[in-house]
This record gives C-alpha cells, structure tokens and sequence, in this order.
C-alpha cells in the first residue's frame, strides 16, 4: 500500500515538473513574440516619424557647381547629419538596419508562434493523460494560438505578391524585344543590369492581396510615407501597420492568459469553482 502510494506521488511530482518546464518555455515564447509585434510598430513609427530616418533614400551626388543626380532606392537607409556638418551633397549612409529588423521579426514571428503552438499541445497532451483539471482553458488556449498563427503569417508572400513589370529591350530567354512581364526583383535587377530590359509602368490588372499582420520590407518601403489627405487611405494604412499588430497582441495576450489560468489549475496553484446544483426536492 506504501508503495502503490509512493509511486502514484512521484508519478503526480513528474507531471507536475513537465508542466512547469512547458510553463517557462510557453511563457518566454509570450514574451518574445510580444516584442516582436511591438518592434513592428516601433520600426513603422521610426520610418514614419522620425524626420531623420528615410526608408527610401534620396541621395544627391556631386559637389558645388557639378551636374547633380538623384537616385532613389529602398535598399539602404539614409540618416541626414545636421546642416553645419554636412558637406555640400553629402549624407552619410547607414546599413539597412531596419530592413534586417523586419526580416529577423518576420522569421522569429512564424517560427516561433509554430513553437508555442507544440508547447501548448505539448501541455494539453500531459494534462489529459494524467487526468489533470484545468485541461479546457488549454485547449481553448491551443485553439486561439491556431489562429493567431493563421492571421500573422505574411500570406501576401505568397498571394499574388508580384514583382516589377519590365519591358524587354531584346530578345531573351524566349521573351521577345517589347514584352512587357512581371518578374520577380532579382531577375528584373539582372535583365535591366544587363541593358536586356527597362523598368514599365504597372498594368492596371487587380493584384487583390490579403496581408497577413507581419509586414515585409517591401510594404515598408512602398506605404510608410502614405498621404494623409484621403482619411480612408489614411486609415487603411494605420491599420495595417498599427492597428493588426495591436488586435494580434491582444489574441497573444488572449493565449497567455489562458494556458496560464489551465496551468494553474493543473499544479493546484488556485482552485477551480466547480457550481453544483442542488437536486429538486
């Protein structure tokens, strides 16, 4: 009887270690993907207020009395020094810091929720083979991590996500001079460095995309500096960039106060309310 009694309590200590060891990686998971949404809004403010930081640069060449040019580019960041330490033409350039920024959230965004999404079903699994109460906040918990996966993911990747229109100037690779197609940026770049194509106009076809909340580079570079004149662009823009980070921290917040409250559930930390009718006399 001692025995049976023994080896029920360690069994029941060794459920109770796997759930906190879930708890710490399920809780670390939270917060880094919390600061991932929020270095999304961050990076968007900084592009769009920060007057010294330009996404799309605009640089001027040449000194005094030579011929200036401008070439516009969404490669590389510009931060402009102040005016009695900037010489004639001169803007010191900086890497694309933010452009490495976006790629590691978006990276560090997917793979991580994936994560979470194992380490909850992980939790579920245990709970329900040691019979343990608390198992349907998790679950619920579970459930909403799916979705969140699922309006996070950049899905404008993947539909429709285009390219740049060329028009060919000579014959190439079964293209025929005057072709205007949509290529991806890596091939076009190599025709038009190769005098084998110049940049077109956009056709007018739809190109219907729907965004997931993580944003990439390009959307960056191409909306940051949106006008605020039309108030429905205006507040199409803000809620791409500021309100879908903001509704997905909330569901992320959702996740995390679930599992916990199932956790603590499991571990007796706080005591489940279970109301129980009294019978008809």
């Amino acid at each position: 009887m001692t025995r049976t009694t023994t080896t029920t309590l360690a069994v029941a200590a060794d459920y109770a270690d796997a759930m906190m060891v879930a708890r710490r990686a399920k809780n670390w998971l939270f917060l880094i993907l919390l600061i991932i949404l929020l270095m999304q809004v961050g990076i968007f403010a900084v592009a769009r207020f920060v007057p010294s930081m330009h996404v799309t640069a605009s640089m001027t060449t040449g000194g005094p009395g030579a011929t200036t040019a401008t070439t516009q580019s969404t490669e590389i960041s510009i931060v402009q020094r102040p005016a009695h330490r900037n010489a004639p033409g001169e803007n010191r350039l900086m890497s694309p810091l933010l452009k490495y920024l976006i790629d590691a959230t978006d990276f560090l965004g997917i793979t991580l929720t994936i994560v979470l999404g194992v380490v909850l079903l992980l939790i579920v699994t245990i709970m329900l083979v040691g019979r343990l109460v608390g198992v349907a906040h998790v679950t619920s918990a579970f459930v909403w991590c799916v979705v969140f996966f699922v309006i996070l993911f950049p899905w404008q990747t993947l539909l429709n996500s285009g390219g740049e229109w060329v028009r060919f100037t000579r014959d190439v690779k079964g293209n025929h001079a005057g072709d205007v197609v949509q290529l991806s940026v890596g091939q076009s770049s190599a025709y038009i460095a190769a005098d084998a194509a110049e940049r077109a106009p956009a056709l007018s076809t739809p190109d219907v995309r729907i965004p997931g909340v993580l944003y990439t580079w390009g959307e960056l570079a191409r909306d940051y500096d949106f006008s605020t004149g039309d108030w429905k662009v205006a507040a199409l823009k803000l809620t791409r960039f500021v309100g879908a980070p903001v509704i997905a921290i909330l569901m992320l917040m959702s996740v995390q106060a679930k599992s916990s409250r199932g956790l603590k559930f499991a571990l007796g930390e706080s005591e489940m309310r279970v109301e129980v009718s009294a019978p008809p006399v």
